[in-house]
C-alpha cells in the first residue's frame, strides 16, 4: 500500500494517506445495511458497500439544547463534507466553502477572510446545504443550496434568498449554479429531479435572480441538473450535464439560450455526468459514481459534443470525476477531482497524467478550482476532510480547515493507558477514516487506515487501537483493523468473501483475557442478512460466528459482566421484526453461545445501547427507544436473564455511558431535546448536561477518559467531537461504548 504524508497541527490535520484501489462492477443489492438505515436516510449500498448519493437526504433535527450543567467544548478534528470552494475575483482573501453532508440536507456555508487559513460559519445559511458557489466578476456571490438559490453582495457575510417560481416550490434544491461570464446579470441553475417529482431541472434568470424561467431540455425523464458551461464569447451557447440519483446521465447543448436543445450524449458512457467546462473551442465533460461502479472518467469534444475522445487512461485508479478546472493562462493544464482517488493533473491536454497529485491520492475530492487570476493557487473541497489548498500548482495539497467543524463522526474512544490519546471514526458515502490525538485534542493525525467508512473505534486494555471498517470492499476488506506499534494497520477480519458481507459496529474486549474479542452487527448481501455476534479467542487471528439470528436485526453493543470470569455477557440489538423489535441477547458460557434475553423488555425496543460499571459489577444498563420519540432505561442484575425499567422516559437516546467513579451516575447523549443529560440516581431521573453544545450536531457516541484526576466525558457528533470535565474519583478506569468496565 502506497502512502504519502502531509503534516500540520493545532486545528489542522497530520496524516498518512493510503491510495485506494478501483472498484469493479457488481450486482446491486436491494437491502441497505443497518448503519445506513440508522444514520443516513435516502442512501443505498451496492454489494461492495458503495453508497450512492441521493438528490436530497433529510438531516437529523434536534430541539435546541436547554439549560444545564456541563461545560462542553469543541474537541475536533476539523473537517466536513465540502461540496465546493470558491474565492472571490474581486478580493481573493474571501473564500467560501459549501457544506453538504453526504451530498444531502443539513449543511451550511463557511467563510474565510484570510485566504482559507481560518473559517467561520455563515449564520444566514445555518442548516442549509450548499452544493455549488459562483461569483460575478465584481464579487457578487451566488450559492446553489438545498433551499433554492441565495446571493450575497457583501463578500458572503450576509445572504438573500431567491424564490425560483418552479411548479413544485418544495422541491427546489439546486445542485449547480453558473454566472454568465459575459453578463453578470444572467444566472443559470441546475435543479433536483426530486426522485422524479420535479420536472424543472434547468432554469435561467436574466435579472440577477429576481425572476427565473424554465430552460429544461426535453429529456425523457427528470434528471438532476449537475453542471453548466457557457461559451465565454457567446451567451446563447450553453451546455448542461445531468444525472439520475442512482444511474443514468445526459449532456445537452443549446445555441439559442435554451429555446432549442440537442442531445449530445451519444458516444459517452450512459452513466451520471457531474462536471462540464467549455472554453469556446474545447468541451470537457466528467462523471461517474462509485455506486454500482458506474464509471465515466473525463471526455473531450472539439465540436460541442458531436464527437468525443476519452482523456482518462489506464493510469487512473478511479474514473469517477466530480469536478474539472482548467488553467485560464494555459488550457493544456487540467485538474480533475475524483471521488476517492484524489486529484489528477495533466500539463499536455490529457496526453499524460499525474495521478493523486500533492499527496491527495486517498482523498474523495468533490471540487477543484483555481483562485481567480492565479495559475498556482487551487482550492479543493473534500468529503469529510474539509478544504485542501495548493499554492504550487498542485505539487502539494495541504488541509486548510481550521475552524471548520462539520466532520461526521460515528464513534469516539479514549485510551485506558493514556487519557490524552483519543480516537474518532468517520465516514462519508464511500470513504472515511480514523483520526487520533495524542495530546488531548490539541492536534490530530489521520491514521493510515484504508480510506473506507468506519463505524467504530476502541482501545484494548493494553492501549492498542482498533477500528471497524464498513467498506466499500472494493477499496479494502470490511471488518476489524488493528493499529500496530509502527502506525501501520492490520486487517483481522472476519472475512466472508470479496463483496460487502459483514456490517459490524459493536466491539468489546475482555479485561482478563487479551485474546478474547467480540464483534457484533449483521451479515449483508450474499452472506445473508442475519444478526450476528463474532468471537475470537486468539486476538483476531481466527473468528467464529457464535450467533446468527433473525434477518434484518443488528447488534448495536456488547458488554461483559465484570466478575473476573468472562462467562456472562449481554448484547443489545436493533430490530425490524416482531415481536421484540429490538432487545437483548445473553451468553453464560463466555460467548460461545447466545440466546434471546428479552424478559421484561417491551415488544418495541429500538436503537438500544449498553453500559456497565465496575462499582456494581452485576448491573448492566440499556437505553432503548419505546417509540420514535421516547426512550427509557432498563437495567439487569442477572446478565440479561431479566430486565427492569428505571421508570424514566424522555427524549430519544443515541448512547449511554456509566460513570466510572460513581455507580449512581449515568450519562446519555440524546438525539432530541438536550443533547446530553445526567442521572444521579441510577437512571430514575435525568437533568440536562449540555452547556456548550448549542452548535453540536446529532450525537452518536459517548466515552469517558481514563483519568482519575480529571476525567472527561467525550461525545462524537455529526459535526465533530466535544468534551466536558466531569467530577473526579474512583479507580483509573475507562467506560466507553464498546469498552465498558474496569481496567485490570
Amino acid at each position: 500500500m502506497n502512502k504519502r504524508c502531509l503534516t500540520f497541527v493545532t486545528g489542522t490535520f497530520g496524516f498518512a494517506l493510503a491510495a485506494s484501489a478501483p472498484a469493479t462492477s457488481s450486482p446491486v443489492a436491494s437491502y441497505s445495511p443497518h448503519s445506513e438505515q440508522l444514520h443516513d436516510n435516502g442512501v443505498r449500498s451496492d454489494a461492495r458497500g458503495n453508497r450512492a448519493r441521493a438528490s436530497g437526504i433529510a438531516g437529523a433535527v434536534h430541539a435546541p439544547a436547554g439549560p444545564g450543567t456541563g461545560n462542553w467544548g469543541l474537541l475536533g478534528p476539523p473537517g466536513g463534507d465540502v461540496a465546493d470552494v470558491a474565492a472571490s475575483p474581486s478580493n481573493p482573501a474571501i473564500v467560501l466553502a459549501g457544506i453538504a453532508p453526504g451530498g444531502g440536507f443539513g449543511g451550511t456555508m463557511y467563510r474565510s477572510t484570510d485566504s482559507g487559513v481560518t473559517w467561520a460559519p455563515v449564520p444566514d445559511l445555518a442548516g442549509v446545504s450548499v452544493h455549488d458557489i459562483d461569483f460575478t466578476h465584481d464579487g457578487i456571490a451566488y450559492a446553489a443550496t438545498q433551499d433554492s438559490v441565495w446571493s450575497s453582495d457583501d463578500d458572503g457575510a450576509s445572504w438573500t434568498h431567491h424564490v425560483l417560481g418552479i411548479v413544485d416550490p418544495l422541491n427546489d434544491e439546486v445542485f449547480s449554479i453558473l454566472v454568465d461570464p459575459s453578463n453578470g446579470h444572467t444566472i443559470w441553475a441546475g435543479v433536483t429531479d426530486a426522485g422524479g417529482g420535479q420536472a424543472v431541472n434547468l432554469i435561467r434568470s436574466i435579472d440577477d435572480g429576481v425572476n427565473w424561467e424554465d430552460r429544461t431540455p426535453p429529456h425523457g425523464a427528470p434528471m438532476t441538473g449537475a453542471g453548466i458551461a457557457i461559451d465565454p464569447t457567446d451567451s446563447n451557447t450553453v451546455i448542461a450535464v445531468f444525472h439520475g440519483a442512482f444511474g443514468g446521465g445526459e449532456i445537452w447543448v443549446t445555441t439559442d439560450g435554451g429555446d432549442n436543445w440537442d442531445d449530445r450524449s451519444a458516444g459517452l458512457p450512459g452513466n451520471p455526468l457531474n462536471a462540464v467546462v467549455y472554453d469556446g473551442s474545447r468541451l470537457l465533460v466528467g462523471g461517474g459514481q462509485n455506486f454500482g461502479s458506474q464509471f465515466v472518467g473525463l471526455w473531450s469534444s472539439p465540436d460541442l459534443g458531436m464527437n468525443w475522445t476519452e482523456l482518462d487512461d489506464v493510469t487512473w485508479p478511479l474514473p469517477v470525476v466530480t469536478d474539472i478546472a482548467v488553467d485560464a493562462s494555459d488550457p493544456q493544464t487540467i485538474f480533475v477531482a475524483t471521488d476517492g482517488a484524489g486529484i489528477n493533473r495533466t500539463a499536455d491536454g490529457g496526453a499524460s497524467w499525474d495521478i493523486g497529485v500533492g499527496g491527495s491520492g486517498a482523498l474523495a475530492a468533490q471540487s477543484i478550482g483555481f483562485e481567480p487570476g492565479s495559475s498556482t493557487t487551487l482550492y479543493s473541497g473534500m468529503t469529510s476532510l474539509g478544504v485542501f489548498k495548493s499554492t504550487d500548482a498542485g505539487d502539494t495539497f495541504t488541509g486548510s480547515s481550521n475552524g471548520l467543524s462539520e466532520l461526521s463522526l460515528f464513534s469516539i474512544a479514549a485510551n485506558p493507558v493514556n487519557p490524552l490519546q483519543i480516537a474518532v471514526a468517520f465516514q462519508g458515502n464511500n470513504s472515511g477514516g480514523v483520526f487520533r490525538t495524542t495530546d488531548g485534542g490539541v492536534s490530530w493525525g489521520l491514521e493510515a487506515v484504508p480510506p473506507t467508512r468506519y463505524s467504530k473505534v476502541g482501545y484494548a486494555p493494553d492501549g492498542t487501537l482498533y477500528a471497524i471498517s464498513s467498506g466499500p470492499s472494493s477499496v479494502a476488506p470490511e471488518g476489524l483493523y488493528r493499529r500496530e506499534s509502527g502506525g501501520t494497520w492490520t486487517s483481522l477480519g472476519p472475512n466472508q468473501g470479496d463483496l460487502y458481507e459483514s456490517d459490524l459496529a459493536a466491539l468489546r474486549f475482555s479485561h482478563n483475557d487479551p485474546n478474547l474479542i467480540l464483534l457484533g452487527g449483521a451479515d449483508f448481501g450474499v452472506a445473508g442478512f442475519a444478526v450476528t455476534v463474532w468471537r475470537s479467542i486468539n486476538a483476531g487471528t481466527d473468528w467464529d460466528k457464535v450467533y446468527q439470528g433473525r434477518d434484518f436485526d443488528f447488534v448495536t453493543d456488547i458488554e461483559i459482566v465484570e466478575d473476573g470470569t468472562d462467562q456472562n455477557m449481554v448484547a443489545s440489538f436493533d430490530g425490524f421484526t416482531s415481536p421484540n423489535q429490538g432487545g437483548a441477547l445473553n451468553s453464560t458460557d463466555g460467548g460461545a453461545t447466545w440466546n434471546l434475553a428479552v424478559n421484561g423488555l417491551p415488544d418495541f425496543a429500538r436503537l438500544p445501547r449498553l453500559c456497565t460499571t465496575a462499582l456494581d459489577t452485576p448491573t448492566i444498563y440499556m437505553s432503548t427507544a419505546l417509540d420514535f420519540s421516547t426512550s427509557t432505561i432498563f437495567r439487569t442484575d442477572d446478565a440479561g436473564a431479566t430486565w427492569t425499567s428505571t421508570g424514566w422516559s424522555g427524549d430519544l437516546i443515541a448512547d449511554i455511558a456509566c460513570d466510572p467513579s460513581d455507580a449512581n451516575v449515568l450519562y446519555v447523549a440524546q438525539s432530541t431535546g438536550a443533547l446530553a443529560a445526567r442521572s444521579d440516581d441510577q437512571g430514575v431521573t435525568f437533568t440536562p448536561f449540555d452547556t456548550g453544545l448549542d452548535n453540536a450536531g446529532g450525537p452518536r457516541d459517548l466515552a469517558i477518559t481514563a483519568d482519575a484526576g480529571a476525567p472527561r466525558l467525550l461525545m462524537a457528533t455529526s459535526k465533530g467531537s466535544y468534551a466536558t470535565d466531569i467530577p473526579a474519583g474512583g479507580p483509573d478506569e475507562i467506560f466507553a461504548d464498546g469498552f465498558d468496565g474496569p481496567t485490570l
